[in-house]
């Protein structure tokens, strides 16, 4: 009997549900909308985010004006950061000043730095462009050091296993032999 419990519960989980069949718990009828915070926000990858910028240089050294060169960054950026390009597009488009368009990307990671560039830019003139450069530089450079860490966490993971399985079956079938064996001579000696 226990036998063909199991069965059955091996055979329900590896078949697939017949259509029409549904799995799992009901959709409630209403549903409750959660805010994401500043520790709920998916993070962006810094490379991403600095392709993003080195677009942005490229059509200013191309020759487009701010506006042009943020629409066309907003038609590829990253889908969590469209819709912020394209508001800065919308400001740009009715005359605001860079300043207090660019000021919408201030708080978002790795555009929080070309949202003070846009400011000082405004205020000393000096160009845009290489600025844009050199934060994409910054963004590549912590993109690299992520990645580094992330090898270097790979490597301790990697070790896990050899601690837990390999050393205590060292002890077991290399050490532990030896020390009974000079136990027994010691006893009998």
């Amino acid at each position: 009997m226990i036998a063909a419990c199991l069965i059955a519960m091996i055979a329900a989980l590896v078949m697939p549900p017949q259509p029409g069949f549904r799995v799992g718990l009901k959709k409630p009828k209403t549903t409750l909308r959660i805010r994401a915070g500043p520790m709920l926000k998916k993070q962006v990858d810094p490379l991403e985010i600095a392709a993003d910028i080195e677009l942005f240089s490229a059509c200013l050294d191309a020759g487009l004006n701010t506006r042009d060169a943020a629409a066309v960054v907003s038609q590829v950026a990253v889908e969590s950061q469209q819709h912020i390009w394209t508001q800065v597009v919308a400001l740009l488009s009715i005359g605001v000043s860079a300043h207090r368009a660019f000021s919408l990307m201030a708080g978002q990671s790795g555009l929080d730095e070309l949202a003070n560039l846009a400011t000082v830019s405004q205020r000393s003139g000096s160009a845009l462009s290489t600025g844009c450069k050199q934060i994409a530089l910054s963004l590549r450079a912590v993109a690299a050091d992520h990645r580094t860490a992330a090898a270097e966490r790979a490597g301790v993971f990697i070790a896990l296993p050899l601690a837990l399985c390999f050393l205590p079956a060292f002890i077991i079938i290399g050490l532990a032999p030896v020390v009974l064996s000079l136990g027994t001579q010691l006893i009998n000696f």
